[in-house]
């Protein structure tokens, strides 16, 4: 809770501008084995962000994809539409349409989550979304063939 509080209240510390596509690709590799994450990455996408923070909030999406996937998780950087787009998507059940905001509200666990891992808080989403939020950003969950998609947009740096 303190987390959360300190990204809505305290000013950022300065960014750093760095490959989008390395910090998926760090994120991913430190999650564990058991449900495969596959990476794919468009050449270079550069941000300029805080790097520790937006390294939480991958983890976090990526920690929960694996929670609720069946046998694998996929991360994508590319650039679209003149931002940064990161997707996170699952082979689970997904999530239903009018559950899609509700999952970003601090403590709520829908049923789904709290049986397949009890001990969860319901914050970890609410904390990725105020994090990207900070850095001028957006996190929604779109819609989806298979499972949940996550979508986290940022904004380019000008060059």
């Amino acid at each position: 809770m303190l987390v959360f509080a300190r990204i809505r209240t305290e000013a950022p510390e300065p960014p750093d501008r760095f490959d989008l596509g390395e910090l998926a690709r760090e994120s991913a590799a430190s999650q564990p084995p058991d449900i495969p994450v596959k990476v794919r990455v468009d050449d270079e996408v550069e941000v300029l962000a805080n790097r520790l923070q937006l390294g939480g909030a991958l983890t976090n999406l990526l920690a929960n994809a694996q929670r609720h996937a069946r046998e694998v998780v996929e991360i994508a950087v590319v650039r679209s539409d003149g931002k940064a787009l990161v997707t996170v998507v699952d082979d689970g059940d997904g999530i239903e349409p009018e559950n899609r905001e509700r999952v970003f509200e601090p403590f709520v666990r829908l049923a789904e989550g709290t049986r397949r891992d009890p001990r969860g808080s319901g914050l970890g989403l609410a904390i990725s979304r105020a994090v990207v939020e900070a850095h001028g950003g957006t996190l929604c969950v779109e819609d989806s063939d298979r499972g949940a998609r996550f979508a986290l947009r940022l904004p380019l740096p000008e060059d």
